[in-house]
């Protein structure tokens, strides 16, 4: 085959801005996940997504840029789109805590990727991660301490149970049930799970 009859290599489709950050970012998420956020960087984001390694850079001009979206973006995932929404149900506490345990562990099979980059992310004692971690726990602690509040007042909490140790033990928990669904644990061993840990606070003391 002479110079003239040989394929040219397929070039990644036109996307408006908008459409090529959101494909990268994606592209990234699962790069993080399979690689780890101390090891993926643009050339893997590159590879996956069919683009230049230039062009990833510039959308996200450094690797700090990347980082920062990527984990950006699983935190919005779990607070915005997981936990806001079953907060926001008319459900006595002990139940809403329930659902959103369980809707925590729907999320970790409907997007393992996003489960896979927390996990590593909320085990990454770095500088340069580590404080993005504490402030996304701090959103997340934000979202669940004012149903354990509302529980202690209206009863259906111990009226002695400390809210502090009881959102740290809620997100604690996360990584258990992550563990659950990951290594295939039927839906009933998962809200048992739920349950034990949520009665617990019914009778702390």
């Amino acid at each position: 085959m002479d110079q003239k009859t040989r394929k040219k290599p397929a070039r990644a489709a036109r996307l408006d801005p908008a459409e090529r950050r959101a494909q990268l970012l994606a592209c990234a998420i699962t790069a993080f996940a399979e690689a780890g956020v101390s090891r993926a960087g643009h050339a893997d984001v590159a590879r996956r997504a069919g683009v230049s390694v230039p062009t990833v850079f510039v959308y996200f001009p450094t690797r700090e840029a990347l980082v920062e979206a990527v984990l950006g973006e699983v935190g919005r995932f779990i607070v915005d789109e997981v936990l806001r929404p079953v907060q926001a149900r008319p459900a006595d506490a002990p139940q809403l805590l329930v659902d959103t345990a369980l809707a925590f562990t729907d999320a970790v099979g409907s997007h393992p990727d996003y489960a896979r980059v927390w996990l590593d992310w909320s085990t990454a004692f770095r500088g340069d991660v580590w404080p993005l971690y504490l402030e996304f726990q701090e959103r997340v602690f934000a979202v669940l301490k004012p149903t354990v509040l509302r529980g202690k007042r209206d009863g259906s909490l111990a009226k002695n149970l400390d809210a502090d140790d009881a959102t740290r033990l809620l997100v604690g928990s996360a990584h258990m049930l992550a563990q659950m669904k990951f290594t295939g644990r039927e839906p009933a061993q998962v809200e048992n799970f739920v349950r034990t840990l949520v009665d617990g606070f019914r009778a702390a003391g």
